[in-house]
């Protein structure tokens, strides 16, 4: 009995050490299940394409595209929708693809995806913010969290779409880079994200964040420049949060430029795998559960010189035979994992796509061919 109350003692000790000296460590909470599609820009709200169904959330009103989107959603089986806006630090110009942020706008979306239970994933949809102005990225979140979150409980915040210190999304300002290659621009970037994570937490707010892998946009990693094998773990950001609300995320494509030479579906198992494997590898390595922002069939060689010669669908919405394939087997191995499944919004629904007039974007049914969203076999959200 002496010897276990002294064990005893230890421990609380132990314990009670580890709180006062802040040393402890966080524990991720109980994750939700998410399935979904994104590349909705948030200013689609606004927007109404002719032959919209009636909404459900504004009476006597015809669906917003978002809105429409949302239902189509929810009608096959999925609980969550990306929402993005274009990254004012470093695109006041308006040049991307998103919209501009308007709170009201951010609002009526949250109150869409309210209406229909939809989980919410607020996107700044930016890339050399995080680092190159780091401040005013900062900054300029700080009120969308507070006049926004406490609207609804099944909001996700992204900070950031795909890190980066390439200028080449930075059209109005790109300052001197604080960082040179992968491990110190890692390093850099979990900094940053602690920060927006402390920033966050410190006004109250407990949602769950995404947090990006360098490797989203293009790292030197692994040979094909993305996450596809197992270098690609040590592109994850290390941060702690007091809430354990944490999601790790790498976005995932194909690339035709890279693998042109071993264009089938053979190379598309293997690369699948290779991000599936990255990803099981980074959540045991760092804690945090994975929710994989991105991920589509764009092949990613436009304008193409010689296009790949499966191409079905072209532009920002198309895909090829060995590209749908590569989604097929990466959903499939996604949806299939135990004990829990991973979660994913592949991309891109939206009614800015040149592949189809349509606001359902890559979901659309009447294209010819249909679009690949379409024509993936995934699991309801529910399963």
């Amino acid at each position: 009995m002496v010897t276990v109350l002294i064990i005893a003692l230890a421990v609380s000790f132990a314990f009670l050490y580890s709180l006062l000296d802040g040393n402890h460590p966080t524990v991720p909470s109980p994750r939700p299940t998410l399935v979904g599609w994104g590349g909705v820009a948030l200013n689609e709200v606004t927007r109404t394409a002719s032959g919209n169904p009636v909404s459900s959330v504004f009476p006597g009103e015809t669906a917003s595209d978002l809105e429409y989107v949302v239902q189509v959603l929810q009608a096959r089986g999925f609980n969550t929708v990306r929402v993005d806006f274009d990254p004012y630090c470093t695109d006041m110009t308006d040049y991307n693809s998103m919209s501009v942020y308007s709170q009201t706008n951010a609002q009526t979306a949250v109150l869409i995806a309210q209406h229909y239970g939809f989980w919410i994933i607020i996107d700044y949809h930016g890339y050399s913010d995080i680092f190159r102005n780091t401040s005013c990225w900062l900054n300029y979140w700080k009120p969308i969290v507070q006049n926004v979150g406490s609207l609804y409980s099944r909001i996700i915040w992204e900070p950031e779409n795909e890190p980066t210190t390439d200028c080449s999304n930075s059209p109005s300002s790109c300052p001197s880079a604080p960082c040179s290659g992968d491990g110190s621009c890692v390093a850099y970037l979990g900094n940053a994200y602690q920060q927006w994570i402390n920033q966050t937490r410190s006004t109250g707010d407990n949602h769950w964040i995404v947090v990006q892998s360098i490797c989203s946009y293009g790292c030197g990693l692994c040979p094909d420049g993305t996450g596809d094998c197992p270098g690609a773990v040590d592109g994850y950001p290390i941060v702690t949060d007091p809430a354990g609300r944490i999601f790790l995320s790498i976005h995932s494509y194909m690339s035709y430029s890279y693998y042109s030479n071993s264009w089938n579906t053979t190379t598309a198992t293997a690369v699948a795998n290779g991000y599936y494997q990255a990803v099981l590898s980074a959540s045991t390595k760092y804690g945090w559960p994975s929710l994989n922002t991105e991920g589509g069939a764009d092949p990613l060689c436009a304008p193409c010189a010689s296009p790949p010669p499966d191409t079905k669908l072209s532009g920002s919405a198309g895909y090829t035979t060995v590209t749908l394939s590569f989604m097929q087997t990466l959903t499939n191995l996604y949806d299939a994992n135990t004990p829990a499944r991973i979660s994913w919004v592949w991309w891109p629904a939206g009614d800015w796509t040149d592949t189809t007039t349509s606001p359902l974007g890559t979901l659309d049914c009447n294209s010819s061919p249909q679009g690949w969203g379409c024509q993936l076999k995934s699991l309801p959200a529910t399963t």
